[in-house]
């Protein structure tokens, strides 16, 4: 089986949004490989290089994905609204290092948060359209402060 992350990064699968941020080392995209419409602010970090865990990363590699982490993170904060963000890393389905940062909106209610935060009924959601612009202001937010 192809991995998703790789067919991706190679443009052979679809990424609702397009890459958020890209270079040698990192790849980053919103969420967005399901039912629509999707949880909005629920991002991925993906190695370039095709490795399972954070034990196979280079110390560059290691470097990249902790400081884009940050960067997504702020970034939910600053330009989407988040109050908080989860990063959560299991890489059991596709063994390709991906880590999932998702954002908890003010007015979550405690009972929907942590691992339950997708199933908040008045959770912001979106289609297409609504991810494409998230990535967008996304993006733009990273350029300024890069």
């Amino acid at each position: 089986m192809e991995c998703l992350f790789c067919q991706i990064q190679q443009g052979l699968a679809p990424a609702i949004g397009g890459a958020i941020y890209e270079d040698e080392l990192v790849y980053a995209t919103h969420y967005a490989y399901g039912e629509l419409p999707m949880y909005l602010g629920y991002l991925t970090v993906q190695t370039r290089r095709h490795v399972p865990t954070f034990a196979e990363l280079t110390d560059c590699e290691a470097r990249a994905v902790g400081l884009l982490i940050t960067r997504l993170a702020r970034e939910l904060k600053e330009c989407a609204g988040a109050e908080r963000c989860y990063v959560e890393f299991f890489g059991e389905v596709v063994p390709h290092l991906h880590v999932l940062i998702t954002a908890r909106y003010p007015g979550t209610p405690p009972e929907y948060w942590r691992s339950n935060v997708y199933a908040w009924p008045d959770a912001p959601k979106g289609g297409a359209e609504e991810i494409n612009a998230l990535c967008d202001r996304l993006r733009a937010f990273l350029a300024q402060t890069a």
